[in-house]
């Protein structure tokens, strides 16, 4: 079950990833033609460019899909691969990669576009050169070739060896982060034990949060160096800390409960106040709660497909909203006005008062239910489908009666 939840997340994750594209490679399209590559040949440069050009053209649209035989060396368009074993890659691409495995991949060649990659673990070997940017999510990330643009990374492990390169920025989100290769502009990092070794040069600024200062080696940043601290302070909750949270939240609700009260009572709810018409009308409650606690969303949702019903989907919506805010408040109501009235001859007052005395006793009874676990989840459940039940039904009632 962990692994499914672990795949799932890293799958939205990818996702995101992917949608980041276009806007990182719009952003650098500039930059990247201006960009001086020292360690590139002209014909690199123009296979860059190329690949950009396709990018924007085809808006990341899957071209070819590359030969599974091992006789193909290179290929014109996108590569998409997904494995439930490791793999490896080392024919050239001549487009953007998109990976999904659940072992080890391995980028051992070159890539004209960008890379996105999710993967239990990732190395980019010396032979790998990405003349884009890359996008990874993965337990453990290691790099050992070059990024021609921005590296993106969430991981738990990241490691940028000795003679890699990023020729743009690094985003790292990691637990263990160990820095030793060249960053040609900034480097933007958050974990919480972060390395930066003797041979690590990052040509900007260093900006990196984590729960203590780090030791930077002389030269190791061109730029400046940035601190925040990520470190969490959870303070135990005393029991005290959790009565006082507990009357608090009381108050409020009982407060809450009490102002739907005067509103309603000002415009003549017509709210059952007799036990015997309360469980006659039981059975009915609970059915019309039910089907607009379940069904209700379920036809709004086909509504919002409809074009002409759109505006009255959103309507039915809000309204849906309304009942659950209101649902629980509407059950409490109606039970304090039942015990107001079969208690009339006991607590001679008025029935306004006498309601909101019931009102406040069974508040408080309501929420002391709602902390027991599971049996407070059902008393839950059971009070928002009987005020939902209650609410229509009376606007029934009400139309029946203007009919």
């Amino acid at each position: 079950m962990n692994k499914i939840k672990k795949s799932i997340v890293f799958l939205i994750i990818f996702t995101l990833l992917i949608g980041f594209c276009n806007i990182s490679k719009a952003e650098n399209i500039a930059d990247d033609i201006m960009l001086d590559r020292q360690n590139l040949t002209k014909d690199s440069v123009e296979d860059i460019n190329d690949s950009l050009e396709d990018i924007l053209s085809n808006h990341g649209l899957p071209t070819e899909e590359l030969d599974k035989t091992d006789s193909v060396t290179r290929t014109d368009g996108n590569f998409f691969k997904a494995s439930d074993e490791s793999f490896t890659l080392n024919t050239d691409v001549n487009g953007d990669i998109f990976i999904v495995c659940s072992g080890k991949f391995t980028l051992d060649s070159y890539v004209t576009g960008s890379a996105f990659i999710c993967a239990d673990e990732v190395e980019i070997t010396s032979n790998a050169d990405i003349s884009s940017s890359m996008f990874c999510v993965s337990k453990n990330i290691t790099i050992y070739g070059g990024i021609n643009l921005n590296a993106y990374c969430v991981s738990e492990k990241f490691s940028l060896e000795e003679d890699s390169h990023i020729y743009k920025n690094l985003y790292l989100t990691s637990e263990n982060i160990s820095l030793n290769g060249l960053i040609e502009n900034h480097a933007f990092v958050s974990g919480n034990d972060i390395k930066i070794q003797e041979n690590c040069n990052i040509q900007g600024d260093l900006n990196y949060s984590s729960p203590k200062e780090i030791e930077i080696p002389e030269f190791s940043v061109k730029g400046n160096a940035r601190y925040s601290s990520n470190a969490i302070n959870i303070t135990p909750r005393t029991t005290a800390n959790k009565i006082l949270d507990f009357i608090t939240s009381t108050i409020s609700y009982i407060i809450f409960v009490i102002l739907v009260f005067l509103v309603l009572n000002k415009l003549n709810s017509n709210l059952p106040d007799n036990i015997n018409d309360f469980k006659s009308n039981l059975g009915k409650y609970t059915l019309f709660g039910l089907l607009v606690l379940f069904v209700l969303p379920i036809l709004d949702l086909v509504l919002l497909f409809i074009p002409f019903l759109t505006r009255f989907a959103f309507a039915v919506l809000l309204l849906y909203i309304l009942l659950l805010i209101l649902a629980s408040a509407i059950t409490v109501i109606t039970l304090s006005k039942i015990c107001a009235n079969k208690y009339k001859e006991s607590i001679k007052t008025k029935d306004s008062i006498r309601t909101i005395l019931f009102i406040v006793i069974l508040s408080v009874i309501y929420k002391l239910f709602k902390l027991i676990p599971i049996l407070g989840f059902l008393v839950t459940l059971a009070v928002v489908i009987l005020g939902i039940g209650i609410s229509v039904k009376i606007l029934f009632n009400k139309k029946e009666l203007n009919q």
